[in-house]
């Protein structure tokens, strides 16, 4: 079995704003750059359903996200119902530190959503923010993971120097292993996915993690931006059953991660382990 822990796909009037903003982030880079943040497909959720397949992946995990919070609602609705139209589907919620975070929970409550996911940089936020104590405060007791978008600010810009004034523009001061562990230690009753590898580059950084139980890592997006053998290091020392796949479609086509994936040298168990294992018993499936 394969389950992809970590997939998007957007409403048509945010594909239309990706259209208009993508391309100046990294216009410097070339389309087959892997550093270059792009749509690899029509990034609809028909086309993102249609890559799963076509990659093998019998379940995928949607999420929803948005920077605004009054769209927190309408996007939760939107992934509910996707996942009853499509049985592939299983379904986390956007939630937002700076929203009707009460309400909000009280819908991905009801509509029976199965995680929740943040993304800091889009939702321009930071861990230290006291809104995100108040939101991890109402979610520890839901039995929901908590999946954290990650990215090392400075492994970000000797990557991509050319994102600096972004950085700057957004306020944004990252995501790093030491801030995800605070939050790990003060909210044990919650599982943490440190998404990309645990640190979008800063896989060098990962040490305060790799001890924390209810810290878990995903794969997504690392495929041309992590050497295999220091990538395989990175999961023996968290350990398989603490790693998840997925892809981050479609911002990486999901039939070539599978083919990196299947590529990378572990043994058969622990690609088992984190191709399906590791997901459903953090979801208790």
């Amino acid at each position: 079995m394969l389950i992809d822990g970590h997939a998007h796909a957007f409403l048509p009037e945010d594909l239309e704003v990706l259209a208009q903003r993508m391309p100046l982030l990294d216009s410097q880079l070339e389309d087959d750059d892997p550093h270059k943040w792009r749509l690899t497909g029509q990034g609809s959720l028909e086309a993102v359903a249609n890559s799963m397949t076509q990659a093998g992946v019998e379940h995928f995990v949607l999420l929803p996200v948005s920077g605004r919070p009054e769209r927190v609602p309408q996007l939760n609705r939107w992934a509910a119902r996707a996942a009853e139209e499509l049985p592939a589907i299983i379904a986390f919620a956007a939630l937002h530190p700076k929203g009707e975070v009460a309400a909000d929970l009280a819908q991905v409550l009801e509509l029976g959503l199965k995680g929740v996911k943040l993304h800091p940089f889009l939702q321009r936020f930071s861990l230290e923010d006291p809104e995100v104590a108040e939101l991890l405060g109402q979610v520890k007791h839901r039995g929901l993971p908590v999946l954290l978008d990650t990215i090392h600010p400075e492994g970000l810009l000797r990557a991509k120097p050319h994102m600096a004034p972004v950085l700057e523009l957004m306020g944004f001061s990252g995501v790093r292993p030491r801030q995800v562990a605070r939050l790990a230690h003060s909210y044990p009753q919650i599982s943490f996915i440190a998404a990309h590898g645990g640190s979008l580059y800063g896989w060098d950084r990962l040490g305060p993690l790799m001890e924390l139980d209810n810290v878990f890592f995903d794969l997504a997006y690392l495929n041309g931006l992590v050497q295999p053998d220091d990538l395989v290091k990175i999961i023996r020392d968290k350990g398989p059953d603490r790693v998840i796949y997925g892809s981050d479609a479609p911002w990486r086509d999901p039939v070539a991660f599978r083919a990196w994936f299947e590529d990378l040298p572990l043994t058969s168990g622990e690609r088992e382990q984190i191709a399906a294992a590791t997901l459903l018993e953090l979801l208790g499936e």
